[in-house]
């Protein structure tokens, strides 16, 4: 909670290790029991919460100061995605192969199930705590559909009623998830697929692009969706996606291009309002003629336009180097970003495949 230690779950050493921020180091580790999937800070920054993916998959609590397991959970198969309510009461989790979310009463020791779409990875509650936010891995549409996409589902944490919001059609692989802390807006980050097309060519994202999808919280429903790609790099595999405390960058991980975009959330939206919403709005504007690939004419083109986040986006290679960051480097010195924690100016990416953690500075 004081920003002096960072947690880092190494999974397939079933342990944490407890990282001295300042310093930079690895102050000691915690055991934690195998097949470990996430982990969540309780409020207070007393408590972690681990979920392990076994089939009786469990929950460990865990006393972040001496490391001693306090007692265990029993939630269900594939246990993954934790979060913790702001209040500290409640606990969710995400039981990916059972397809639902476990709704822990902590005080009560009390589990209720939710089910939702298809193999919930993540979650993230809203800072009042009335809705959390699951992403759905993958599409339950039957294979052959006219329109295939995955959902984020949206659950009332009071009445446990669920809905969904369906992404674009296309939409698969949905990765993480995250609330603004102004509770405005969902951000969730996932592949888009342009299955439909002929498989004869792959530039320009005619196959698959990466994306970012906004959603309204209070209204429940999806604003648009937004291109992490350019139209000359690809900017692969999005994984993880935060924000910053003052809420003005949403940073989001790229698992397979090894970098971290920045954007500006402000100009986002601003960007995002601005465009027509029908065709005879944009002849009225004038914007009618600027139709192109990579242009933006009513709100139907964005998740088709590559340069829509130009000038309101950074990439950051982690890895040092060309465009790939693979030139003056060991390709394996910056390999699968996934995880990410922001501490105020510094953002903290967990590089799964180097086991390392990149520290970028934000400023």
């Amino acid at each position: 909670k004081d920003g002096k230690s960072l947690f880092v779950l190494n999974a397939d050493a079933a342990q944490i290790a407890v990282v001295e921020v300042a310093g930079g180091k690895v102050a000691r580790t915690i055991t934690v029991p195998s097949s470990p999937t996430g982990l969540a800070l309780s409020p207070d920054g007393a408590t972690l919460y681990v979920t392990s993916a076994t089939p009786k998959g469990t929950v460990s609590v865990i006393d972040a100061a001496s490391g001693e397991t306090k007692g265990s959970i029993p939630v269900g198969h594939g246990a993954t995605g934790p979060s913790v309510s702001p209040d500290g009461k409640r606990l969710y989790v995400c039981n990916r192969f059972v397809n639902n979310v476990a709704l822990i009463d902590l005080k009560a020791k009390k589990v209720t199930v939710v089910p939702v779409v298809r193999e919930p990875v993540q979650s993230a509650v809203t800072p009042d705590g009335k809705q959390l936010f699951v992403s759905n891995l993958l599409p339950i549409d039957p294979s052959d559909g006219y329109d295939v996409a995955s959902v984020v589902s949206v659950i009332n944490t009071d009445t446990r009623e669920v809905k969904g919001i369906r992404l674009p059609n296309g939409s698969g692989s949905l990765q993480g998830v995250c609330v603004s802390p102004d509770g405005k807006y969902a951000y969730a980050v996932h592949i888009l697929s342009r299955y439909q097309m002929p498989t004869t060519q792959l530039e320009r994202g005619w196959m698959n692009t990466n994306a970012m999808s906004i959603i309204d919280v209070a209204a429940g429903k999806l604003v648009n969706t937004v291109l992490l790609d350019d139209i000359d790099l690809g900017a692969a595999r999005p994984w993880g996606v935060a924000c910053t405390a003052d809420g003005k960058s949403i940073l989001v991980t790229h698992a397979a291009t090894h970098e971290l975009s920045v954007i500006d959330s402000a100009a986002l939206m601003e960007k995002l309002a601005s465009v027509p919403a029908t065709e005879e709005e944009a002849r009225e504007a004038g914007r009618y003629d600027d139709r192109s690939q990579y242009s933006s004419v009513t709100v139907d083109d964005v998740p088709n336009d590559l340069a829509f986040l130009v000038g309101i986006r950074r990439r950051i290679r982690l890895p040092k180097g060309g465009p790939w960051g693979w030139l003056d480097v060991d390709p394996f010195e910056v390999n699968g970003p996934r995880g990410l924690a922001v501490i105020g100016a510094k953002a903290y990416v967990a590089v799964y495949f180097s086991d390392k953690v990149a520290v970028v500075d934000l400023e």
